[in-house]
């Protein structure tokens, strides 16, 4: 198998993500982030901002002929649907967890051909640790899951569920895991323990072994999950819909997804049917 460390696109890909990486961690020793609100009252900051232009400039010079859909630029429906290919960019996924100042937020670039998210990558800069994710082969691009620290690299896949089950909570949206749906996994399993994080380091840690289940029940949009959802689905898991679909994406006039959750193939038919229950 090629190694992707030294797959040109990755290396061209690779530094665009530190590059945002190197503006987003020099805002973030600053005492003024730059905060502002947007008009759905979520906050933007400066370093938002700075890593979108790093990164719309680093992809326009990579790829050309393929548009970007960043959080932090607007498209209309009517251009972006003629779109069969598109990178969809969120230059600081966990801008709350930024402003907090808690380290975990992350860079999320994801390449959709079809509606499909067919290679994720996913950086957190503050620990330098990144996640790429290839789902179909592009540009030769060996199709499987990795991570890299520094000049460390390594293949990652899902791991079996084990006791204790690892739930990936969220930092600052939604509640806890349901006491219903715990109740049902420990039916199984001894142990059923709690991690709140922020970002989509959630489906990275699950994507990587560490953890078993992510339940995100509140609204989230395309640029939160694409990058995610490649690597996870190239690391043997799913991020899928209440009633187990894939998202797909740029299908539809709004960029908002529903409730969905991250898995492996054991664990998904408890919570599908936990979700049955709730309607």
């Amino acid at each position: 198998m090629q190694d992707i460390s030294k797959h040109p696109i990755f290396q061209a890909l690779q530094k665009i993500i530190h590059d945002a990486a190197d503006v987003i961690m020099d805002i973030y020793q600053r005492a003024d982030l730059g905060i502002e609100q947007k008009m759905d009252d979520s906050p933007v900051t400066a370093a938002d901002l700075a890593a979108h232009k790093v990164i719309l400039a680093g992809l326009q010079a990579l790829t050309p002929d393929i548009p970007v859909l960043s959080e932090e630029g607007v498209v209309s429906f009517e251009e972006r649907s003629g779109w069969p290919m598109l990178w969809i960019v969120d230059p600081l996924d966990g801008t709350k967890e930024f402003i907090k100042r808690n380290g975990e937020f992350s860079i999320n670039i994801a390449l959709v051909e079809n509606g499909v998210p067919i290679l994720g990558v996913v950086y957190l800069p503050t620990t330098s640790e990144g996640y790429v994710g290839v789902t179909e082969s592009w540009k030769d691009l060996p199709v499987g899951a990795f991570k890299w620290q520094g000049n460390e690299f390594e293949s990652i896949k899902l791991r079996d569920p084990r006791d204790p089950i690892i739930v990936m909570t969220s930092r600052s949206h939604g509640p806890a895991l349901p006491a219903d749906l715990k109740a049902t996994l420990k039916l199984a399993y001894e142990q059923v323990r709690e991690l709140p994080k922020g970002s989509s380091i959630k489906g990275c840690r699950i994507a990587e072994g560490i953890a078993d289940l992510h339940l995100r029940r509140g609204p989230t949009s395309e640029w939160d999950t694409a990058a995610q959802q490649a690597i996870i689905e190239a690391a043997g898991g799913m991020l899928v819909t209440p009633t187990g679909q894939p998202f797909r994406y740029n299908q539809r006039k709004t960029l908002l997804n529903g409730h969905f959750f991250v898995s492996g193939p054991e664990l998904a038919p408890s919570v599908i049917d936990w979700y049955k229950k709730q309607d």
